[in-house]
């Protein structure tokens, strides 16, 4: 061996076989050394990877339950309690207010059904 890394003297009575078997091993060893450096950066980045996405999930999940609720907030303001807003906007029709659109049919139901549940329910003293 030569004092630099990776380099054989072949010296005239070594067999050439003997030489390129070794040198192919080298070969083979430091590929495969740096085979196992690219597994390990890229296993980094793709954890990293990983971790960011999680955390963006798991923002977006809070998000979509915040928006949950304020749409179930802004739903029940208008078809929920005696004052709700589809009540009002009908009994206005009864007064004789004439709208060019419709409130869809099945919450103006819904809200008569609220209005009269809520009807039904004894007073407190």
């Amino acid at each position: 061996m030569n004092g630099e890394p990776h380099v054989v003297d072949a010296a005239p009575d070594t067999p050439l076989l003997f030489v390129l078997r070794t040198v192919a091993s080298l070969w083979r060893q430091e590929q495969q050394k740096h085979n196992v450096e690219e597994i390990a950066r890229r296993g980094a980045e793709l954890y990293n990877k990983l971790a960011g996405f999680v955390a963006d999930f798991t923002e977006m999940g809070k998000r979509l339950e915040q928006a949950q609720t304020s749409y179930s907030g802004a739903l029940a303001k208008l078809h929920t309690g005696a004052g709700n807003v589809i009540r009002q906007a009908e009994m206005l029709k009864t007064l004789g207010v004439k709208p060019t659109k419709q409130i869809p049919q099945g919450l103006i139901e819904l809200a008569q059904q609220e209005t009269l549940e809520l009807e039904d329910q004894p007073e407190l003293p």
